[in-house]
């Protein structure tokens, strides 16, 4: 579901669990002095617990349009001394640095929206010394998991025949997926301790490359289905966890599928390595005594070899139609001609693109968009 739909944001805004903890946190930082910055603020909630608890000025940062929304329920709840910023952190600018910042930038199992590079660019341009970040730290866990029902649902059922079809060569595609869930995910029987992979501390860190291999020693005999993942962070003095055995929040917990399943043995010892490098695909590989196995979402995409080689930093691009459309337009983005004058330029020199002027004038107002 799309951020920038009302509708979007409201599994956020409505966490009561989350937000507790935040404002929780929040009370044993605020004073009448605080400027405080909410990053990524979406409807505003967090910002706005900032300003209720007497902060003296608040910044609410956020790029989609819900950010208006955020000004209208700042304006409704009386609080005049918010203000609303649409933008990245990147491409806004603050007329002061802050003595807050809040943010919501740690991703399903803490990596995977690639957020955490805008927090530590805020913190080092706004942040004021011995300012705080909220949250402040964050760790990554991981635990071997059977978790026959879920497997069959998402994995395992790519083996059966469907109506006279075989569809097991979609398997390989499936088992290199992450699943994110969380109440699915709660059914899962742990068969070791759960264990800590990465930890981050928000005020020091800035890298965002995982690469991480531990050994777990198995407690409980059984048939692994893969790693199940999550993160807890810290607010103030307390921790917020993520795990899917942990009462629900809007992030999810991970699964990180095996194929096949294997069957260990208590007292046996396992190793899992993980790997992500920013905004990478993520890997995990999995070794025990007589066994070892790879998986990469990488190997999820369907992708044509002539498609791969795009990947390669050899490649030497060339603009197909599309991109030359999307140049024609971009190049004539400087105030002199209008949206429908660059539809009807667009149908007459793409006419195989756009073959109705609709098509045509929401490829424009798309561009427009992001670039104007």
């Amino acid at each position: 579901m799309s951020y920038s739909l009302v509708q979007g944001q409201q599994f956020m805004a409505l966490d009561l669990r989350r937000n507790q903890a935040y404002w929780e946190a929040l009370k044993q930082v605020i004073t009448p002095e605080s400027v405080v910055l909410d990053l990524g603020a979406g409807l505003g909630t967090l910002g706005l617990l900032a300003a209720q608890l007497g902060a003296k000025k608040v910044y609410l940062i956020e790029p989609e349009d819900v950010i208006n929304v955020a000004g209208e329920i700042a304006k409704a709840n009386g609080y005049d001394n918010v203000v609303c910023l649409q933008g990245k952190i990147e491409e806004v600018q603050l007329p002061e640095a802050v003595d807050v910042i809040i943010s919501v930038f740690t991703g399903n199992f803490l990596l995977q929206e690639d957020l955490l590079p805008s927090l530590f660019y805020a913190r080092d341009k706004y942040l004021k010394p011995n300012g705080v970040m909220i949250p402040q730290a964050a760790v990554m866990e991981a635990v071997p998991a059977s978790i026959p029902d879920f497997y069959q649902k998402n994995i395992a059922c790519w083996s059966e025949i469907h109506l006279g079809i075989n569809l097991s060569v979609a398997r390989s595609y499936v088992s290199n997926s992450i699943y994110y869930s969380q109440k699915e995910l709660s059914n899962a029987q742990y068969l070791a301790q759960p264990t800590k992979l990465l930890a981050m501390d928000f005020h020091s860190c800035n890298n965002t490359n995982c690469e991480i291999e531990i050994t777990q020693t198995i407690i409980e005999s059984g048939c692994c289905h893969g790693w199940i993942g999550w993160f807890a962070m810290q607010l103030g003095d307390k921790w917020l966890s993520t795990a899917p055995h942990e009462p629900h929040l809007h992030w999810s917990a991970a699964f990180l599928p095996l194929d096949p399943p294997l069957e260990l043995e208590a007292g046996e010892e396992v190793k899992f390595k993980l790997q992500r490098p920013a905004f990478g695909d993520w890997s995990w590989k999995v070794k025990t005594d007589t066994t070892s196995q790879q998986h990469s979402t990488f190997f999820a995409l369907p992708m044509t070899l002539k498609k791969m080689k795009k990947f390669s930093p050899q490649y030497q691009p060339s603009l197909n139609d599309k991109g030359k459309a999307a140049r024609y337009v971009l190049s004539n983005i400087d105030g002199k001609l209008s949206v429908e004058q660059l539809t009807i330029q667009l149908t007459k020199d793409y006419p195989q693109l756009f073959k109705e002027s609709k098509k045509a004038l929401n490829f424009v107002r798309n561009l427009i968009a992001g670039f104007s």
